[in-house]
């Protein structure tokens, strides 16, 4: 079982703090956001932090393929795996913040499907026919790059897609055993559909987790991840008419009040933040003291999920110290029956 941890690209030298802590703390991963008019430059941020770390992996959590053409994600993303091999992965989705907050939909799951060996086979150093266009090559890329592949999704057509495209699926449905449960068997219904052995998809988890043993604290800071999260489900829910998701996920839906990206995304003190629960928080993060954590992550574990990407972390020393002394450790030991 890895542990990740998300990050934002903002305040610099805060963010440099955050990613030597998180590679002090024994975090495997580190995953920032691409989402340009909320914070800055990801691929800035990834090169200043894989320079000053030493172990951590770097990908983003994630980039689109509308505001980032194909190619230039695949010329970036090898450019960074040739300095710092075995330590990038290109997360890739349909986009959320980085299109909405130019007034666009998120990417078509047609034209994501149609993109992502595309990007795969340009950093592989291999030559692609461009839709619409002619053939081209990444020149500097011949031999290839090692670029995993990650995949985010919620709704079951892009799970699917994912466990037929990527190397790593990145569920975001919360934390429930049976919405976690669920989006597994969409994500190996799709390896198995593309002719894929599903053990070789790993399976990673976004959600917050925040250890303490005060319980409310650790509530408050992860009250964002369900307010945010519940935008992906509407979306999930409105294109899929017969969605089979299980109530433990879509009950988030029938509480939630309208969401403001630029008022408060990841701001746990937002006011549309304010109709969550304990309950309903627990169904999207893991919140409270180490023991209650860690039996989530091994429920979890036992279900298939390989890491628990955490996130927001920015500044939050004292909090990856404490998972890196209470969690990391007993982490180490828990291997998810595939």
């Amino acid at each position: 079982m890895k542990i990740g941890a998300h990050f934002k690209p903002e305040d610099f030298p805060t963010y440099l703090e955050s990613v030597r802590k998180a590679d002090e703390a024994g975090y495997d991963r580190a995953w920032l956001i691409d989402s340009q008019m909320l914070w800055q430059d990801v691929y800035v941020y990834m090169a200043q932090g894989l320079a000053s770390t030493r172990s951590l992996t770097f990908g983003t959590a994630v980039t689109n393929t509308l505001t980032r053409h194909f190619s230039i994600a695949a010329s970036a993303n090898a450019t960074l795996a040739e300095i710092w091999p075995g330590r990038v992965i290109l997360g890739l989705g349909r986009g959320d913040s980085g299109v909405r907050t130019l007034g666009l939909k998120p990417v078509k799951t047609k034209d994501l499907a149609a993109a992502v060996p595309l990007v795969r086979a340009l950093m592989a150093g291999e030559e692609v026919q461009v839709p619409g266009g002619g053939m081209t090559h990444l020149r500097w890329a011949e031999g290839g790059r090692e670029v995993p592949i990650m995949m985010a999704a919620t709704g079951p057509k892009n799970l699917s897609l994912a466990g037929a495209l990527a190397d790593i699926v990145m569920l975001y449905v919360g934390t429930s055993p049976a919405g976690v449960a669920w989006a597994i068997d969409k994500v190996r219904q799709g390896a198995e559909e593309a002719g894929r052995d599903p053990a070789e998809v790993e399976i990673s988890l976004l959600c917050a987790m925040w250890v303490s043993d005060d319980q409310q604290e650790a509530w408050d800071r992860c009250r964002w991840a369900p307010a945010a999260c519940a935008n992906h489900l509407a979306d999930a829910v409105r294109f899929n008419p017969d969605l089979d998701m299980p109530e433990e996920v879509l009950r988030l839906l029938k509480a939630r009040d309208d969401y403001d990206y630029f008022a408060g995304h990841l701001d746990s003190s937002a006011d549309h933040a304010g109709y969550l629960t304990g309950e309903l928080i627990d169904d999207f993060a893991i919140a409270g003291d180490a023991e209650k954590c860690l039996a989530r992550i091994r429920e979890l574990g036992d279900l298939g999920v390989q890491e628990i990407s955490c996130a927001y972390l920015n500044g939050e020393a004292a909090q990856m110290e404490r998972v890196g002394s209470d969690i990391v450790p007993r982490v180490n030991a828990i291997h998810p029956v595939r």
